[in-house]
């Protein structure tokens, strides 16, 4: 079964960088925050990236600019440490060698509404 996703939409923050010690090195993830629009309905996701190329293009991106992303989609789960009730997320996830991120231009101005 394949799992993959592609999404066009706006970033609405600048990339994320966090860092992670794991087997005696170091991890780094780049996150976007982007939105997917219609025109009617706004769906925001959220898109980790563990890809090094992909991560250098992401990190080159800013606000606004509309972005393809192709990647899997992915449930992560935890217990929260002071209710200890389970919790979780759901994002696209680039890994390396699997998707991809890359800039369409800035994405056009949207129309206030009355």
């Amino acid at each position: 079964m394949t799992n993959r996703v592609t999404l066009i939409g706006k970033l609405l923050d600048a990339p994320k960088l966090r860092t992670f010690e794991a087997r005696g090195g170091t991890i780094e993830i780049v996150s976007l925050w982007i939105e997917v629009s219609d025109g009617q309905r706004h769906d925001r996701f959220n898109v980790e990236i563990n890809d090094a190329k992909a991560a250098l293009a992401a990190k080159a991106m800013r606000k606004d600019v509309l972005v393809e992303v192709t990647g899997k989609l992915r449930h992560d789960r935890w217990k929260h440490k002071e209710t200890n009730a389970w919790t979780g997320k759901v994002f696209v996830a680039i890994d390396p060698g699997d998707g991809g991120v890359r800039s369409k231009g800035m994405a056009p101005e949207q129309p206030d509404a009355a």
